[in-house]
Formats: structure tokens, C-alpha cells, sequence
């Protein structure tokens, strides 16, 4: 008795930004851009024996900003 497989995939899109002899980067971050719902984890006890107990985070952003001296 085995689940389904994991898949999860994040995605990272930057851009170097410089200004004179400084630097900037500006990024942003997608987590779970596919939106697996495989279940992770599962009720062993009876009564509620298969009932999923833990799922992947949702789909979601990070933004940003790194300036560099």
C-alpha cells in the first residue's frame, strides 16, 4: 500500500538591474507551480483508516529585491 508519487515543481524568474557601479536584483519565486494535490500522509487508525491527513502547501509567490552596495 503505497501513495502516489511527489511531484512538485518551482520556478524562479530574475533580472539583474545595475546602476552605475552598483547592482540590484529583483526576482520572483513560484513554489508548487504545478498544484499537486498528492496526499503525503494518511490515517492508520480504524474508523478512519486512507482519510488524508496532509496535502502539499498551495500554489504561491515570493517577490524579491536585493540591493547590492
Amino acid at each position: 500500500m503505497y501513495g502516489d508519487r511527489s511531484n512538485q515543481l518551482q520556478l524562479r524568474l530574475a533580472k539583474i538591474l545595475r546602476f552605475g557601479g552598483r547592482r540590484a536584483t529583483a526576482s520572483v519565486d513560484i513554489y508548487n507551480v504545478l498544484n499537486s494535490n498528492t496526499v503525503l500522509l494518511v490515517s492508520p487508525a480504524f474508523g478512519t483508516f486512507q482519510r488524508p491527513e496532509s496535502i502539499p502547501n498551495p500554489r504561491w509567490a515570493k517577490i524579491v529585491l536585493q540591493y547590492d552596495f
